[in-house]
């Protein structure tokens, strides 16, 4: 994993401040009947985090008791989530409760299922480039490397995969697709420099219609992927190859940050308000 510099500091004190922007300006200041939150293991205090959104522009607010609480929110940043379920007496909804491995290889087990085709690929054969990273959630570290690679040096807490050439002039472009209980909310469209595709260091995004972005069928399948998945509300990233067209879902995040970063603050703000409005009607009302 690479150092964190004084650049990389700034940046997410940077996007801190936005997202405190953010969480003013969508303040919810009816005073209305609050419906309560329980969030398991841990409460998120960081303001960057999705829910932190909702917790701040909807009718809502945490509580620590499950007696008091109207819904169930399983936080858990880890890769692999191993903390014993709660009782749940008053038979609750939950969300993300069933959504427990993030790990690269289930993504694409699952993606595989649903797609027919893969991201994997056997380090030891053939010769030519491929992508090696982290199985773990947020670390950024992918490199392109040569293979055929010897067995013994074979990382096996790494996932070796195709290089997917989503590459147009200097930039790298992602789709970051939000997902709230069986519908895509809001997709985003992501830009980052080619040197830095394999790292969180956006430099563009902005919100753009699903339409425009995928196919009916790639929709549907799609959808298809985050019910098998059993992700209740998260987000995904998304990779279009530029010579198959072809799109390959490459992560999946249930403690979501967002909205990503160097987005206009209008187009930010009005995406809190689009996934804020579809969380309520799904897990609210």
């Amino acid at each position: 994993m690479s150092a964190v510099t004084v650049s990389d500091l700034f940046s997410v004190l940077r996007r801190g401040f936005r997202d405190i922007y953010f969480l003013a300006s969508c303040f919810d200041y009816h005073r209305q009947p609050k419906k309560k939150i329980i969030c398991y293991p841990r409460r998120p205090f960081n303001p960057l985090y999705m829910i932190s959104k909702v917790r701040w522009g909807l009718p809502v607010k945490f509580t620590s008791s499950l007696d008091e609480a109207d819904l169930e929110v399983y936080f858990d940043d880890h890769t692999n989530s191993q903390f014993q379920e709660i009782a749940n007496l008053k038979n609750i909804r939950s969300i993300n409760k069933n959504c427990v491995d993030i790990s690269k290889s289930r993504v694409d087990y699952i993606f595989k299922e649903v797609f027919g085709y893969s991201l994997i690929v056997n380090p030891s054969e053939d010769n030519q480039l491929i992508l090696e990273k982290s199985e773990e959630n947020a670390k950024h570290d992918g490199k392109i490397i040569q293979s055929p690679i010897r067995p013994h040096l074979i990382d096996h807490n790494k996932v070796y995969q195709r290089v997917i050439n989503n590459i147009y002039n200097d930039f790298a472009i992602d789709y970051r697709v939000v997902w709230v209980k069986d519908e895509i909310a809001l997709t985003y469209i992501k830009y980052a420099l080619k040197k830095d595709r394999f790292k969180s260091k956006t430099v563009y995004s902005k919100t753009v219609s699903v339409s425009k972005l995928f196919t009916k069928s790639e929709i549907k399948l799609i959808k298809s992927f985050c019910k098998k998945f059993q992700l209740d509300f998260g987000e995904l990233d998304i990779l279009r190859d530029r010579l198959t067209k072809k799109i390959y879902i490459v992560d999946v995040n249930k403690t979501a940050w967002g909205p990503p970063d160097k987005i206009a603050l209008q187009d930010g703000k009005r995406a809190i308000q689009i996934i804020n409005k579809k969380f309520q009607e799904s897990y609210l009302n």
